[in-house]
């Protein structure tokens, strides 16, 4: 969405950076850098998943602007 300086533009900035800070924390880093964790369940592992991949349509669908 454009900056139009609105409560709504920098709300969904911030939930996306929080989002992919809580992804990347809390589901990429333990499995990352943790040996031994035992096999996720199938439900869980598809849970993960579907949320990475609601961050990557958001990441696809921004658009990099400079700043002004």
């Amino acid at each position: 969405m454009e900056d139009d300086g609105g409560d709504a533009f920098h709300s969904i900035h911030r939930g996306a950076m929080a989002f992919a800070e809580g992804c990347y924390a809390g589901i990429r880093n333990p499995n990352s850098h943790e040996d031994g964790l035992p096999e996720l369940p199938e439900h869980e592992a598809l849970e993960q998943l579907a949320a990475f991949s609601v961050l990557a349509r958001r990441v696809d669908n921004a658009e990099v602007t400079k700043p002004s």
